[in-house]
C-alpha cells in the first residue's frame, strides 16, 4: 500500500459479505464458525481471482462484544443500540476485552488462521468500523446525531471509551498477522455530519486510532467526501476508499501524493445490476483514473451479496489485462 508505481494494480473489491452468501451457510452459524469463515473466505478468493483475504464477514463484532445483540432479520444485519440516556449509562457501559469478550477473539483467530495458512501468497485484512460509526451503532444513529448538537458531553465521553476498544482490536489484529486494516466509517460521511462536526468529533479518534494501529490502514467513508477528502487524509491513513459518487481523477490531483486512493466500481448499478460489459467498462474506467501509482481498484462501497460471480471475475481480469 506504498505510493510507488507498480505494473498490476491490485484489485480488491471488499467481498467479505458477498463471500458469506457465497458459501451458502446460515449467516447465523457462519459468524461463529472459525472455520466456516475462513473457509468462506479462501473459496470465494479462489473463485474471484481478488487480491487480499478478508478476516472478516461482517462488521458488528465490536458493538455485540459491548453489548449490543444482532438483529438478522434485517438486510444486512444490524444491532439494536443499547438505551443510553446520559454520561453516567456510558461511565458504567462496560469496556470490551479484545481478547477475552464476545466474538472479538473468534475474529482474531480468524486473521491468524488466515495469516498463518501454508499456501498463503495474499495480504490479510482486517477490519474495524471507526469510533464514530461504531459509537452510532451503540446508542443508535439518529440518537447519536441529536447527542451531538444537545449533548455532546455524553458523544464524547463514548467516543473516548469506543475509540480505545477501536484500537486495541486493530493492534491486536496486526499481532496476529493482519497486513491492513480496513477502517469503515459511513456515519461520517458528509452526508451526515458537517465538515466541522468531523474536525471536532471524528478526525481527532481517527488520527490517534490509526497513529496507534501501525498496520496500514484503508479508510473507507461512504457518500460525497468532497467536502472532507483533505481531513481523511490527515488521518494517516495510507490509501482513502471513495465512494462511487466521487471522481477519482479530481481526487488523486487534489490529494498529490499525500496518501493513495481506492475505488470505485459501482457496486449496485454496475456490479449487481450490471452486465459484464457494463462492469468491463466501468473498470477501465477506473484505473484509467486511478493510475498506477498508489491506487487498489476496489468498488464504491461492499459488494452486495446479489452480485454475480461473472461480473466480479470480469473486474478482476479485466484489471488484470490492463496490465
Amino acid at each position: 500500500m506504498a505510493l510507488e508505481s507498480v505494473e498490476q494494480v491490485l484489485a480488491i473489491p471488499t467481498v467479505s459479505g458477498w463471500a458469506a452468501k457465497f458459501c451458502g451457510m446460515p449467516l447465523p452459524s457462519l459468524i461463529r464458525d472459525l472455520d466456516a469463515m475462513a473457509n468462506a473466505q479462501v473459496n470465494a478468493q479462489k473463485a474471484v481471482g481478488h487480491d487480499a483475504l478478508f478476516a472478516y464477514v461482517d462488521a458488528l463484532y465490536i458493538p455485540e462484544a459491548f453489548g449490543c445483540s444482532i438483529n438478522f432479520s434485517s438486510s444486512p444485519a444490524s444491532v439494536e443500540p443499547l438505551d443510553l440516556k446520559n454520561e453516567a449509562d456510558v461511565e458504567v457501559l462496560h469496556s470490551p476485552d479484545v481478547l477475552k469478550d464476545g466474538r472479538l477473539p473468534l475474529i482474531l483467530a480468524l486473521v491468524e488462521k488466515l495469516a498463518q495458512s501454508p499456501s498463503r501468497e495474499l495480504p490479510v485484512l482486517a477490519m474495524v468500523e471507526g469510533p464514530f460509526t461504531t459509537s452510532a451503532r451503540i446508542c443508535g444513529t439518529e440518537k447519536m446525531m441529536r447527542a451531538v448538537l444537545k449533548n455532546r458531553a455524553l458523544v464524547e465521553k463514548l467516543l473516548d471509551k469506543v475509540e480505545k476498544v477501536v484500537t486495541r482490536f486493530g493492534q491486536a489484529a496486526g499481532q496476529y498477522g493482519a497486513d491492513g486494516l480496513f477502517i469503515a466509517d459511513p456515519v461520517g460521511s458528509s452526508t451526515m455530519v458537517s465538515p466541522k462536526v468531523y474536525r471536532e468529533l471524528v478526525l481527532p479518534n481517527l488520527q490517534r486510532c490509526i497513529a496507534q494501529v501501525r498496520t496500514p490502514v484503508i479508510l473507507h467513508v461512504c457518500g460525497n467526501t468532497e467536502p472532507i477528502l483533505d481531513m481523511m487524509a490527515e488521518t494517516g491513513a495510507k490509501i482513502l476508499s471513495l465512494d462511487q459518487c466521487m471522481d477519482l481523477a479530481k481526487a488523486r490531483q487534489r490529494l498529490a501524493g499525500r496518501c493513495g486512493l481506492a475505488g470505485n466500481v459501482d457496486p449496485v448499478n454496475v456490479l449487481m445490476r450490471g452486465t459484464v460489459d457494463d462492469v468491463k467498462r466501468e473498470t477501465l474506467n477506473c484505473l484509467r483514473s486511478g493510475g498506477k501509482q498508489g491506487y487498489i481498484l476496489m468498488a464504491g462501497c461492499a459488494v452486495p451479496p446479489g452480485t454475480p460471480l461473472e461480473n466480479l471475475k470480469a473486474m478482476i481480469d479485466t484489471a488484470r489485462l490492463s496490465a
